[in-house]
């Protein structure tokens, strides 16, 4: 028969593992930051720099399918704000004012969508106000997901719109094209969904009547308020 000290041993050896299995198994990690293969973490228990430790979990993905995965709260945008832009050509000068709307669909580093756009020349013999309608595409050099608050890349905006000139410039319509071609870049507030938008863009519009067709050239920027949800 073995020993009562003998047992109480047993005993106090098995609820010591038992103890350190258990507090193995709530040991947590948190990604704070990541880039590239370098990370910020939080841990549960303290850890040493300069240790290396191995962690019993899931494997982890090279390559990760946010297509799939969806980018959380950002896969669509609602957007409005106003842009300045200048554009002169050989009998034609145009300073405008104008306010966008769009809504767009995110899918990461590409962004596209549609929008309107409201806009108030002044050609320099009188006002005139015009409506156009057209999409937007983003190409972001950072993955525009939770949690990135800045996010960058190029932009480019195709109108179609209509306008009627002032009788201080004889009257008459004309249809307009206009293609944008810039860089942006998006803050994210307080890490919130909504992001304040700023963009820089060389600008290029034709300008066709039933007696010509006109080609102005110029630079312009715009700044958004974006929500996404």
């Amino acid at each position: 028969m073995k020993s009562p000290l003998s047992i109480y041993t047993i005993l106090s050896l098995l609820s010591v593992l038992f103890l350190f299995a258990s507090n193995s198994e709530a040991q947590k990690i948190k990604i704070k930051k990541t880039k590239g293969t370098s990370a910020i973490i939080e841990s549960s228990v303290p850890l040493e720099e300069g240790q290396v430790y191995d962690l019993a979990t899931g494997p982890i993905s090279q390559d990760v399918d946010y297509k799939a995965t969806g980018p959380k709260s950002r896969q669509n945008s609602l957007s409005i704000g106003g842009s300045l832009f200048s554009l002169r050509g050989d009998d034609y000068q145009r300073n405008s004012f104008a306010l966008q709307g769009r809504y767009g669909w995110n899918f990461t580093n590409l962004e596209f969508g549609l929008l309107g756009q409201f806009t108030s020349d002044d050609l320099g013999g009188g006002a005139t106000n015009d409506f156009s309608g057209g999409g937007f595409f983003d190409y972001n050099l950072l993955a525009n997901r939770d949690p990135k608050t800045l996010v960058y890349g190029a932009v480019a905006v195709l109108t179609f719109g209509s306008k009627q000139f002032p009788a201080s410039r004889g009257g008459g319509s004309a249809t307009t094209l206009d293609i944008n071609a810039g860089a942006f870049l998006s803050w994210f507030i307080n890490a919130s969904s909504t992001a304040l938008r700023i963009e820089a863009f060389f600008d290029s519009q034709q300008i066709s009547t039933t007696v010509k067709q006109t080609n102005v050239l110029g630079f312009g920027s715009r700044v958004l308020m974006s929500f996404y949800f």
